[in-house]
């Protein structure tokens, strides 16, 4: 086992403190946290080969040396990532900050391949909303999109606006561009998808206030906005961010990835399988697919995979072999019948795309079970209607047209619902995701998000018709009925 202090051991433990994380944040659907649990597997899509190939060095020497190069290639995505790292880091009990090499300071705007300035996220403050005001004409903007989000115990929520250019866009000027708001800590909404036209921001200190159409309404303590224009290098804005943005030629750049060598049998069969697990958990990204996918069932499995890991990979020849196969036989065990198709399926994909020994391939076939297996890592939801729920999620899109293709509108609904079964009292609550498409009117207020309320729905298990959640706190219609 790695040392404290150590940076393979701060490596090791950062996996292990975010195996832990997704347990948390997806043990309680009342309390489910989606945004957690997606940034936290995440991480791992670039991360999980570096883990495996610092852990796998021949000596203690060279595996320090690749836990800190893995570490600083993960800490150079960005500030918030370093102090996500340091944060998950201590919380293990593992010291990290004076591990990685110091912080690099990056310039506010960046450029593109061919020179142009591109525009970043700012906070939501009153210069802000009067630059936006400057280049965008907020009185004709129509909100695109509307999502409200519980992240914890907290409200969040995002806006996306189709806001027409106040000044000359030329050639790039053929779609009208979004403006993208982030906001933190929403304590009031009021929403009527057939009043959306015209938006009006106003920020200080007391926080951040969006009138939206003649009537609607919300509130947050802080929030961020992003220009999604490709012509902004030509606005305002852009043009003052031209003046003081270096060269493209002169900016620092995120330091390639190192080219490694593929790791080898159990080895590999073992990277493999976690990058595939926590890509399979990072799915809820999608929320209509919240409910299907067993990121507790999985985040269990593979718990202490961090310290396993190191500690097998310390191992040397046909015992190294021997420690990864128990640790993935370990890992089926503990994922249970729930996913033991799952595992057995990616096993089989692992065998038919990659090299590997014979040896290692007759132990694959003699661990998989045999029979139906599930191509993709989803459960499949509970069919019966729940008669009441917490609202978890909410999203409205409104009907466009995009590169010249119609899109219809459609909402997103995540429900936090006491067991349907008779006699089930004792079992936890479930999440469930619906979906209405072609939405004719989506109305939504802030207590929608306030305790359990009655549900009314009328349509299929997975696609309704219609939806209404408390007296009226959220209600949302289809235009036209199914078939």
């Amino acid at each position: 086992m790695a040392k404290k202090g150590t940076a393979l051991g701060a490596l090791g433990a950062l996996l292990d403190q975010s195996l832990v994380r997704i347990a948390e944040a997806s043990a309680d659907a009342r309390a489910y946290d989606g945004q957690t649990i997606h940034k936290v597997a995440d991480v791992w899509e670039n991360n999980t080969f570096p883990l495996f190939h610092a852990a796998t060095a021949f000596t203690s020497i060279g595996r320090e040396r690749r836990a800190r190069a893995a570490l600083a290639w993960m800490a150079d995505l960005g500030l918030k990532r370093r102090s996500w790292m340091v944060e998950q880091a201590e919380a293990a009990g593992q010291p990290l900050e004076q591990i990685l090499p110091p912080p690099v300071a990056k310039p506010l705007h960046t450029r593109d391949s061919r020179g142009r300035v591109r525009p970043s996220s700012m906070p939501l403050t009153a210069e802000a909303a009067l630059e936006l005001g400057t280049d965008y004409d907020l009185a004709a903007t129509q909100v695109r999109t509307l999502l409200l989000e519980r992240v914890g115990t907290r409200l969040s929520g995002s806006l996306v606006l189709a806001a027409p250019r106040r000044y000359d866009g030329g050639l790039q000027a053929r779609e009208t561009p979004e403006l993208c708001l982030s906001l933190k800590d929403v304590t009031h909404v009021s929403f009527d998808s057939d009043d959306r036209m015209g938006v009006a921001l106003q920020c200080g200190t007391e926080g951040i206030v969006i009138g939206v159409g003649t009537g609607g309404r919300l509130r947050a303590t802080s929030g961020t906005a992003y220009p999604a224009d490709p012509a902004w290098h030509l606005s305002t804005a852009g043009r003052a961010a031209d003046r003081r943005t270096p060269a493209r030629e002169a900016q620092t750049r995120r330091t390639p990835e190192r080219r490694r060598p593929r790791p080898e049998g159990a080895v590999l069969v073992a990277a493999r399988t976690l990058h595939s697990v926590m890509l399979g958990i990072r799915v809820v990204r999608y929320a209509h697919l919240a409910d299907r996918v067993p990121a507790r069932l999985l985040a269990g499995a593979l718990a202490g995979a961090g310290a396993d890991i190191l500690a097998a990979g310390a191992r040397r020849g046909s015992r190294r072999e021997r420690a990864f196969r128990n640790l993935v036989e370990t890992w089926i065990k503990n994922g249970g019948p729930d996913l033991t198709p799952w595992f057995t399926d990616e096993l089989r994909r692992i065998v038919s795309s990659e090299r590997l020994p014979e040896t290692t391939k007759a132990w694959v076939e003699g661990i998989t079970t045999p029979g139906a297996t599930r191509p993709h890592l989803v459960t499949t939801p509970d069919l019966d209607r729940p008669l009441e729920g917490e609202l978890r999620f909410a999203k409205y899109t409104a009907a466009r047209t995009r590169h010249e293709t119609p899109q219809d509108s459609f909402a997103i609904i995540v429900l936090a619902h006491p067991p349907t079964e008779q006699n089930s009292s004792n079992r936890p609550w479930r999440l469930r995701a619906l979906k209405v498409d072609d939405v004719s009117r989506f109305r939504l207020r802030a207590n929608a998000f306030d305790g359990p309320h009655g549900l009314r729905t009328v349509g299929e298990a997975l696609s309704v018709e219609s939806l209404v959640l408390g007296h009226d706190a959220l209600n949302v219609r289809r235009r036209k009925a199914l078939p």
